[in-house]
C-alpha cells in the first residue's frame, strides 16, 4: 500500500530572540557578520530537526526568518519595495538581486538525512502583488505588478530552490479562496513558474475552496495542499470532479493551542480516503503553517498527524508482550553496571565479569557517545543486542537524572 507522505504547510514557531536578532543586524552593518553566528541558522536547524523527529517526511525550513510577504519583498534582495511599518509599497519597477531563500535550503538540505525530502514554500505572485501598494506610476495596476513579480522574483526564486536542493517548491496563495471572483491571469502565472520548474510543485490555499476547486484543477501543480480540517464539505466536491493532481488532506488546525488527537486525526483522514480514494491523495498536513503557536504543540500536532496517518494506512501498533530473560539466556562473559557522577556530571558504565572482576570502564557525559562506544565493541564484549537496548534505555535514563530537579538515578534490573 502506497501511504500519502506527511508534510508541513512551511511555517514553524522556532524564533531566535530579538536581542541576539539586533545584535547579528548591528554586526552586519559594520561588515563583521562573518564572526558573528547568524541566529536564523539555529532557528532553522532546530525546525528540520523538530519536523524529522515528528515523523514529518517532506519537511521545510521553518520559515523562521520572516512571514510569506517579507521574506519574498525583503528591500535587501529586492529593488522597487519600500517597507512603511508592516505595509509594503512599489515606489519603482522590480528587480531581484539574489535569493533570499537558497541559503536557509542548503542548510536544510545539508542536515536532512536521504530519506527525508525537502519542500519550500514560495508565496506566489498573485498573493504577493495583492499585498503591495502601487506608490508610483511604475504599475498601471496589479495585474502587471503580478506579472513582473512572477517574472523577477516568483520564477527565479524557484530555479534557486531547485538548485539549492529542494525536491518539492509548495506555491503559496493563502487568500485566494476570499476573492469574490479569481482573476483570469491567475493561471497564466502559474503556467509561467510551472515552465521553469524542474521538480514537482505544489500548491497551498488556505480556507473553503469548495467554490474554487474547479478552478484549481486547472492549474499547472502536481499536489492541491487544501483545508479539509475546517472546511469537510470539500470532501465531496473533491470527490465529484476529475482531476490531475495528487491531493494534500488539510487534517488538523495549525493555528490554535488545542492538540488534535490522534484518533480525531485518523477519522479526517479515513474520511479522506473513503471520498476521494486513497491512490488520490499525496500529502496529509496541518491546514496552514504553524508560526502563530508555540513550538511545544506544533511539534505534538505533528507528532500525531504521523501516527494517525500510520494507524488508518499501515493499521495500529501491537503491544508487545514482556519476554523475560530464562536460564543460560544472561550475556556469558558479564554484566554493566551504569552509575552517574554528579560532581562531574557524566555518566560511567562498567562492564564486569561474572566474578565481579572489570573488564572496561567507560565514562562520558552524554549517553550516545557511550552508546557508539558499546555499539562498537559489543562483540568482542559478549554483548547480546537484547543487552545492547537494555544499555540504551538505562543511558538515557541515567542522562537524564543530570537534570536540576531529577531524582537520582537508580539502575533497574534487566528482565
Amino acid at each position: 500500500m502506497k501511504a500519502p507522505r506527511t508534510t508541513t504547510i512551511g511555517s514553524y514557531p522556532v524564533f531566535p530572540s530579538g536581542e541576539d536578532v539586533e545584535y547579528y543586524q548591528k554586526m552586519s552593518r559594520t561588515g563583521v557578520a562573518d564572526e558573528v553566528l547568524d541566529p536564523y541558522v539555529w532557528a532553522t536547524q532546530e525546525a528540520v530537526s523538530d519536523f524529522a523527529a515528528a515523523g514529518v517526511e517532506v519537511v521545510s525550513t521553518g520559515q523562521t526568518r520572516g512571514d510569506l510577504y517579507s521574506l519574498f519583498l525583503d528591500a535587501r534582495f529586492v529593488k522597487g519595495i519600500e517597507w512603511r511599518g508592516a505595509e509594503a509599497y512599489a515606489t519603482g519597477k522590480i528587480e531581484r538581486g539574489a535569493s533570499s531563500r537558497s541559503a536557509d535550503l542548503k542548510l536544510a538540505r545539508s542536515m536532512l538525512p536521504a530519506h527525508l525530502s525537502l519542500k519550500e514554500p514560495v508565496t506566489d505572485a498573485y498573493t504577493l502583488a495583492r499585498f503591495t501598494k502601487i506608490a508610483s506610476r511604475s504599475y498601471k495596476d496589479t495585474r502587471e505588478l503580478a506579472r513582473d513579480i512572477n517574472r523577477k522574483i516568483v520564477v527565479p526564486e524557484i530555479e534557486a530552490l531547485q538548485g539549492a536542493g529542494a525536491d518539492v517548491v509548495q506555491l503559496d496563495s493563502p487568500n485566494l479562496a476570499a476573492e469574490s471572483s479569481v482573476p483570469t491571469y491567475v493561471s497564466d502565472l502559474y503556467e509561467e513558474a510551472a515552465s521553469a520548474a524542474k521538480v514537482p510543485l505544489a500548491m497551498h490555499a488556505c480556507g473553503d475552496t469548495t467554490r474554487i476547486f474547479r478552478f484549481l484543477t486547472g492549474l499547472k501543480v502536481q499536489a492541491l495542499e487544501l483545508d479539509f480540517y475546517h472546511h469537510p464539505r470539500l470532501f465531496d466536491e473533491v470527490a465529484r470532479k476529475g482531476f490531475d493532481q495528487a491531493i494534500g488532506l488539510g487534517v488538523l488546525d495549525g493555528q490554535v493551542l488545542r492538540v488534535e488527537t490522534v484518533d480525531e486525526i485518523a477519522a479526517l483522514i479515513e474520511k479522506g480516503r473513503q471520498a476521494i480514494g486513497e491512490s488520490r491523495i499525496g500529502y496529509v498536513h496541518p491546514h496552514c503553517g504553524q508560526r502563530s503557536i508555540d513550538r511545544d504543540t506544533a511539534f505534538r500536532k505533528n507528532a500525531n498527524l504521523t501516527m494517525a496517518r500510520d494507524d488508518v494506512f499501515f493499521g495500529e501498533a501491537a503491544e508487545p508482550e514482556g519476554v523475560r530473560l530464562k536460564g543460560g539466556q544472561a550475556d556469558s562473559k558479564g554484566y554493566f553496571l551504569v552509575t552517574v557522577n554528579r560532581e562531574s556530571r557524566e555518566l560511567v558504565a562498567t562492564f564486569y565479569t561474572y566474578k565481579h572482576e572489570v573488564v572496561k570502564r567507560y565514562r562520558s557525559r552524554f549517553a550516545e557517545r557511550l552508546m557508539q562506544a558499546l555499539n562498537a565493541e559489543a562483540d568482542s564484549l559478549g554483548i547480546s543486542r537484547r543487552h545492547l537496548a537494555y544499555l540504551t534505555l538505562e543511558l538515557g535514563r541515567a542522562e537524564a537524572s543530570l537534570g536540576p530537579r531529577s531524582p537520582p538515578y537508580r539502575q533497574r534490573m534487566i528482565q
